[in-house]
C-alpha cells in the first residue's frame, strides 16, 4: 500500500493576500504603490484646478512663442526672435557645459590634491590640507562671488591691450586674450581637405587604443614594459600631423583681435562662465580629494611595500597597484560629487551666467507667468541629467570594483532566458572569470553596435530638442503619442549605448526595449524622414528594424560576442 506524504495544496482565497506570508508583502507593496500614485494624481489635479480658478491654463503652448530676450553666452544659433523652447535649449546646453568641464577639472584637482596630501613632503601635504579644509568649509556661493569679483577687478580690461602704451598683452604667442570680460581663444577654421585630417585623428585614437591593449598583453606575457604613454602620444598627434601637412594645411586658426571696445573673433568664454566653472571645480575637487585619500588609505600598506620590493617606482606603484584597487572606494562617493556639482551650477544666476535656471526658470517664467510648467520642465531636466550621470557612473563602477573569481547566475529576469531553449542554457560570469575566456574583449562588432545606438541617440536628441529651431513645429505642440514615443526612443537608445560601451549584461534587455520603442514610434507615425539627415523615411524604418534585429540576434545566438557583451558561457563550461 502506498502512503502519500505530500500536503494537499489549498486553493487560493482572497483573504490569503493579507493572511498568507507568501503573498502579504507583495500585496502590501502594491497597495502602497497604488496609494502613492493616487496621491500624486490628486496633487496634480488639484494644482491644475487651482490654476484654472486663477485663469491660468496648464499648457506648454507658450514654448514656441518668441522669447524676446538675449542670452549672453550660447553654443548654438539664437536671437531674441527665437522661441522660448530655443532659449531653454541654450540654457540647458550652458548648464551641461559647466557640468562637463567642471567635473573634469574637479576630478583633476581632486586626484592631485588627494595624492599630494599623502606625500612624504611635509610642506606639500600641509598645503593640500589647508586647501581641502579651507575650501570645504566655505559655502560655494561665497566662493563663486569671490572668484567672480577677483576676475572682474584684477584682470585687465580690453582697452588695456590697445596701442603702443598698452599695459596688457595676449599670451601664448598673442593667441589668447585674458580679460575681465572673459577669455578669448583661437577658433579652428575647417577648409577643403580638413575632413581627412579629422578622420586621421579618429583613426590614430583607435590605433593608440589598440597599441595600449597589445602592450598590456605583451607585458603580461613577457614582463617587458614599453613606454606606452609616449608612443600613444606620438601616434595620436603624428598621423594627423602628417595628413595635415600632406593636404596643404587645410585647417587654420581665427585669432581674437581687438576691434573697438572689445575683442572679436575666436572662441569666447564669458567671465561669469569661467568664474562659475572654476569655483565649482575647486570646491568639488576638495571633496573628491578626501575620497581619493580615503580610497588610497583603504589599500593595505603591504601592497606598496611589495611593489617597492619588486623595484617599481612610486609613480608606477600608484598608477598600477594602488589606484586600481582604490577605485572601488573612490567611485561611489565620486558619483555624488558629480551630481552635487551639476546641481550647484544652478547658482549661476547670481553672477549673470544664463544657464537653465536663468533662462527657463528665470526670464521665461517671469515673462509668461507659467511658473508651474517652467519649474516642472526645469525639474525634469535636472532629474534626467542626475539619473544619467548616476547610471553611467554606476556602470563604470561595476567595471572597476573587485569581484570574486566564482561565476554567478543572477541579476533577475533577463530576455536571454526566453531564448535558452533555442540557444542553449547560458551562465553569467563575473568580469574576473570572463577575462579568462578566449574571446573576451572582441571589440569589432561592439564598435558597430555602439555606433548604431550612438547615432540613434544623437539624431533623436537633435530632432526632439534642437532641430525644431529650423522652422519645424515645436516638440511641445506634438501629439501626446508622438511626444511619448520619441522621448522613450531617445531614453532607451542612450541607455543601450551606455550598457554597450561598458559591456554590461543588461544590454540585451535594453536593446529589446529600444526595439519596442522604435516599433511604437513607427506605429504612431513619427516622421522618420526628418530624423536621419535627408534619408527617406522608408529606408530609415526598414534599415533600422533590420539593424536592430541583427544586433539582438547576433547577441543572443552568436558564439563570439557572448563573453564580450554579457560575460556568458554555456552551462558546464564555466571554470
Amino acid at each position: 500500500m502506498t502512503v502519500t506524504t505530500e500536503t494537499p495544496q489549498a486553493s487560493f482565497r482572497i483573504d490569503m493576500l493579507w493572511n498568507d506570508s507568501r503573498y502579504r508583502s507583495t500585496f502590501l507593496q502594491i497597495i502602497a504603490l497604488i496609494l502613492v500614485l493616487l496621491a500624486g494624481l490628486w496633487l496634480v489635479d488639484n494644482a491644475v484646478q487651482n490654476l484654472a480658478i486663477l485663469g491660468k491654463e496648464f499648457s506648454f503652448s507658450f514654448m514656441p512663442q518668441p522669447s524676446s530676450y538675449d542670452i549672453n553666452q550660447r553654443l548654438i544659433e539664437y536671437t531674441s526672435r527665437s522661441s522660448h523652447s530655443t532659449a531653454a535649449v541654450v540654457g540647458l546646453l550652458n548648464t551641461l557645459l559647466v557640468a562637463v568641464v567642471g567635473c573634469f577639472l574637479a576630478t583633476l584637482f581632486g586626484v592631485l590634491a588627494g595624492v599630494l596630501r599623502l606625500s612624504n613632503n611635509w610642506i606639500v601635504s600641509r598645503l593640500m590640507t589647508v586647501y581641502i579644509e579651507g575650501i570645504r568649509n566655505i559655502p560655494v556661493l561665497i566662493q563663486i562671488l569671490l572668484l567672480s569679483a577677483v576676475i572682474n577687478e584684477t584682470l585687465p580690461q580690453p582697452s588695456a591691450f590697445r596701442g603702443e602704451n598698452a599695459t596688457a598683452s595676449m599670451v601664448l604667442g598673442d593667441s589668447i586674450a585674458v580679460t575681465n570680460r572673459g577669455i578669448y581663444f583661437p577658433m579652428p577654421i575647417f577648409e577643403d581637405g580638413s575632413l581627412y585630417v579629422v578622420l586621421a585623428f579618429i583613426a590614430s585614437i583607435c590605433v593608440a587604443v589598440w597599441f595600449g591593449r597589445w602592450a598590456t598583453r605583451r607585458q603580461q606575457d613577457t614582463g617587458e614594459h614599453l613606454p606606452e604613454f609616449w608612443i600613444q602620444l606620438g601616434i595620436i598627434f603624428g598621423l594627423p600631423l602628417l595628413v595635415f601637412l600632406a593636404m596643404g594645411l587645410p585647417i587654420s586658426l581665427e585669432y581674437p583681435e581687438l576691434k573697438g571696445f572689445n575683442f572679436r573673433g575666436g572662441i569666447y568664454a564669458r567671465e561669469s562662465y569661467v568664474a562659475l566653472t572654476l569655483a565649482l571645480a575647486i570646491y568639488t575637487g576638495a571633496f573628491i580629494a578626501e575620497n581619493v585619500r580615503a580610497g588610497i588609505m583603504a589599500v593595505s600598506k603591504g601592497q606598496t611595500e611589495a611593489a617597492f620590493a619588486l623595484g617599481l617606482r612610486p609613480g608606477r606603484t600608484m598608477s598600477l597597484i594602488i589606484l586600481p584597487q582604490a577605485l572601488r572606494v573612490i567611485i561611489p562617493p565620486l558619483i555624488s560629487q558629480y551630481l552635487n556639482l551639476t546641481k550647484n551650477s544652478s547658482l549661476a544666476l547670481v553672477i549673470g551666467y544664463m544657464d537653465a535656471t536663468g533662462t527657463l526658470g528665470g526670464i521665461t517664467l517671469n515673462q509668461t507667468g507659467k511658473e508651474m510648467e517652467t519649474l516642472l520642465l526645469l525639474m525634469a531636466f535636472y532629474l534626467s541629467i542626475s539619473l544619467s550621470i548616476s547610471f553611467v557612473m554606476n556602470l563604470y563602477n561595476e567595471q572597476v570594483k573587485l569581484v570574486e573569481r566564482t561565476s554567478v547566475t543572477g541579476g533577475g529576469f533577463s530576455v536571454l532566458q526566453l531564448f535558452d531553449g533555442m540557444s542553449g542554457p547560458w551562465e553569467l560570469l563575473k568580469k574576473g572569470d570572463a577575462r579568462m575566456k578566449r574571446n573576451f574583449g572582441v571589440a569589432g562588432p561592439l564598435n558597430l553596435v555602439a555606433l548604431l545606438y550612438g547615432a540613434t541617440f544623437v539624431l533623436m536628441l537633435n530632432y526632439v530638442f534642437i532641430g525644431q529651431m529650423e522652422g519645424r513645429e515645436s516638440y511641445y505642440l506634438w501629439s501626446t503619442p508622438d511626444q511619448l514615443a520619441s522621448l522613450l526612443l531617445l531614453i532607451m537608445s542612450g541607455a543601450s549605448l551606455a550598457t554597450c560601451i561598458f559591456k554590461h549584461y543588461r544590454f540585451i534587455d535594453l536593446a529589446v526595449v529600444e526595439l519596442v520603442a522604435f516599433v511604437l514610434a513607427i506605429l504612431v507615425g513619427l516622421p522618420f524622414s526628418g530624423i536621419a539627415l535627408g534619408l527617406s523615411g522608408t529606408l530609415v524604418v526598414f534599415g533600422g528594424l533590420a539593424a536592430r534585429l541583427a544586433v539582438i540576434g547576433y547577441t543572443v545566438f552568436g558564439a563570439r560576442p557572448n563573453v564580450t557583451y554579457f560575460y556568458r558561457v554555456r552551462e558546464g563550461e564555466a571554470s
